[in-house]
Parts: C-alpha cells; sequence; structure tokens
C-alpha cells in the first residue's frame, strides 16, 4: 500500500531502534575490521522528515595499518550483535536499479553514472533473490565494453570477462570506493551521509 509521508516518517522513528553502531567492513559479508584502535561508533539518527533519517553527526572510525575498507557496516550492539547493513562508502551514487536479461548480461539502468572500474555490489529487489550468476558477496568491477550512460557489464575482474549472468531479473547495486590504509587513519562517514529513506 502507499505509505503517506506522516506512514512513511513512523515506520523510520519506530524502525531503527537496532541500527546502533557503524563500523567498517573488509568484504561484503560480516567481515569487519580488527586490530590497532578499531572500534565501531554509536550513531544518533536525524527525526524523520520527508520519508528520511540520517545519522546527526559526523562518524570517525579508526582503521589500523595495512588495511582496506571496501564499505561501512551498521550493527545492533557495540560489540558482537547483527549485521544489519551494509553500506557503501566513498560514492555520491547511493543506489541505483537495474534489469538484466540472461541473454546479453547487459545492466539497464537509465543514467546510472557509473565509469571503467568503478566497484558495485547488488542485491536483490524486497523479497526477490539475485538473478543466477550474480552474488550478494562479491564486489564488481564495471566494464568498458557495453558500458553506455544508460547500460553496463560486470566482471570480477578489472578488464575482465563480462559476468555471465543466467537468469533474467532486476536488482538493486549500489558503487562504493575501497579505502586502502597503509597507515593508521580514521574512516570518516559525513554528517548525512547514512540515509535510511521509506518507500511506497
Amino acid at each position: 500500500m502507499p505509505l503517506e509521508t506522516q506512514g512513511a516518517n513512523d515506520l523510520l522513528t519506530n524502525g531503527l531502534t537496532a541500527f546502533t553502531h557503524v563500523g567498517a567492513l573488509t568484504a561484503l559479508t560480516p567481515t569487519e575490521v580488527a586490530g590497532g584502535s578499531y572500534a565501531r561508533q554509536a550513531v544518533t539518527w536525524t527525526a524523520a522528515a520527508s520519508r528520511n533519517r540520517d545519522n546527526n553527526a559526523l562518524l570517525a572510525i579508526p582503521i589500523p595499518a595495512a588495511t582496506t575498507v571496501v564499505a561501512a557496516g551498521i550493527w545492533s550492539a557495540v560489540t558482537a550483535g547483527n549485521l544489519e547493513a551494509i553500506v557503501p562508502i566513498g560514492s555520491s551514487i547511493v543506489q541505483g536499479g537495474a534489469s538484466i536479461p540472461a541473454a546479453t548480461d547487459l545492466f539497464t539502468s537509465m543514467g546510472h553514472g557509473l565509469t571503467t572500474d568503478d566497484r558495485v555490489f547488488f542485491r536483490g529487489l524486497t523479497g526477490e533473490a539475485l538473478p543466477a550468476g550474480l552474488s550478494l558477496t562479491v564486489l564488481y568491477f564495471v566494464l568498458a565494453s557495453g558500458l553506455t550512460t544508460d547500460a553496463f557489464k560486470v566482471s570480477t575482474t578489472s578488464g575482465g570477462g563480462a559476468l555471465d549472468v543466467t537468469a533474467n531479473g532486476d536488482v538493486r547495486f549500489w558503487k562504493t570506493v575501497p579505502e586502502t590504509f597503509t597507515n593508521a587513519g580514521t574512516l570518516s562517514i559525513a554528517t548525512g551521509a547514512l540515509d535510511f529513506p521509506a518507500y511506497d
């Protein structure tokens, strides 16, 4: 059923109580950064407005040397707990939708904004599995081959062969920009960068 703005705001207000801490991930799994002074950071959410809630302050996550962070993770506790969400880092492309016919391995997404070698990960639409050939835990490379304003192909390696998707489907995708810390540093997540929208 379509939600009115107040209904979406109420859902957001009452639905984020388990999303308490933000950490850093080295894979698209619960594989979390470890070592050094690394620790998850508590997150406080803004009040729901215009069908959206955001983190209300800068989050600074200490990262040890020789670590590559591929995404942020939102957890239900300061230690242990559940991984509630995987959030892209370093990209203004928050989310896109794409359809893919298995015959072409070509993702169609109007004005997607991706470029060659961008890194993307996929999730199924609500309640749907990913089309066969795609994995939830793989961070893919966008290929130059087939890349247009409204379409793209992906590979498991930079410049590699196009991924063979073996079933038609629709997906959501996110671009993330992995960050390598040669020396100990801080992964910064700007105020308002963690968006939780409510859709109809």
